[in-house]
């Protein structure tokens, strides 16, 4: 298998950024609130986008997934791994993860994320040593330390 890269999201990635959210995120957002109103999807997505914090996610050229990250000065603060759901459980959310993982190692911070209670996402984070550190209605909130070996 050929390993994935990443590149600066563009602003020609915006739409199939959008288009990825819905297809990773969309079977999530229709179990917690009961649907995905389109309109209002693609204004909050739209409206809150910065560009600048994402990665487009690359294999043999094609497009498959994004990657944001905020990194700040006390954390990594991860705000999307999103894969195509044709690319998914091949382990490539898991590299891109282990490659984080490694930088907040370096760094000494601790990468911390938030998650719909419905989406077994939490289970990969788990099994990365991520813990639930709270939770509000709709989310759980995890963090993983840095490892000092």
């Amino acid at each position: 298998m050929t390993r994935p890269s990443l590149r600066p999201a563009l602003a020609s990635d915006v739409e199939f950024l959008f288009a990825l959210t819905r297809a990773a995120l969309g079977p999530h957002v229709v179990a917690t609130f009961g649907s995905w109103d389109e309109a209002a999807q693609r204004e909050r997505f739209f409206s809150a986008l910065k560009l600048a914090l994402h990665q487009v996610v690359e294999q043999c050229g094609e497009r498959i997934g994004c990657l944001n990250v905020e990194r700040r000065e006390d954390s990594f603060k991860l705000n999307r791994i999103f894969l195509l759901p044709s690319h998914q459980g091949r382990g490539i959310g898991e590299q891109l993860m282990r490659q984080l993982m490694r930088e907040a190692d370096a760094a000494r911070l601790p990468i911390r994320l938030r998650v719909l209670r419905v989406n077994p996402a939490r289970r990969f984070y788990e099994r990365l040593g991520f813990i639930v550190t709270g939770e509000i209605e709709t989310h759980f909130l995890m963090e993983r330390a840095p490892s000092h070996r």
